[in-house]
């Protein structure tokens, strides 16, 4: 997890230096342009049934990344991945450490309400693949997953993103929180 968490890190630092450098002046204007999002997550966890046994997954946290492009200033294409770890007890006695890798693509929606804050809604398809040793369990699942959240600029080509995740995919993995910061090319 440590290794996941200094690539976040060393992506926001290299994002930071890229933005002192890149020229605001260089995108159309039109709010079109390419973008990308490191995020922290969270994920909450839930209890399913998985062949016979209760699956009971706890909150846990991981780093993820959206690349993407609007179309207008409302409207984007993006490719999303994320990494996850937290603990899964099964049948209330057998303790694993589950890991989440999800790889996705969005539609994104974007709606300025006011100032720098918006709204923001996303629908897309995912693949995760989830791994837990002690449990024997590796398995791939794929859904629907849809978001909503806000976003806040903080400056021309920076905005604060907050969103809150989900996926029509049976897992212990459950809702996710996601934190980033999103630059805009």
């Amino acid at each position: 997890m440590k290794g996941i968490l200094s690539k976040f890190i060393v992506s926001g630092l290299t994002l930071l230096a890229v933005s002192q450098t890149a020229s605001a002046s260089s995108s159309s204007g039109d709010g079109s342009g390419f973008y990308i999002v490191p995020k922290a997550v969270v994920v909450l966890g839930d209890t399913i049934m998985h062949h016979g046994h209760k699956l009971n997954g706890e909150t846990g946290v991981g780093a993820g990344i959206d690349l993407g492009y609007s179309f207008t200033p409302n409207y984007a294409l993006e490719l999303s991945a994320t990494h996850a770890e937290a603990d899964v007890v099964e049948d209330d006695h057998i303790k694993d450490t589950a890991e989440y890798t999800t790889y996705g693509f969005n539609f994104a929606y974007t709606r300025i309400l006011v100032g720098h804050f918006a709204i923001l809604a996303k629908l897309g398809y995912a693949w995760e693949y989830e791994k837990m040793d002690k449990l024997h369990i590796k398995e791939t699942l794929d859904g629907v997953t849809y978001a909503l959240g806000f976003e806040y600029g903080v400056a021309e080509n920076m905005e604060l993103v907050f969103e809150v995740e989900g996926a029509n995919v049976t897992s212990s993995r459950g809702e996710s929180l996601l934190f980033g910061l999103k630059y805009k090319f």
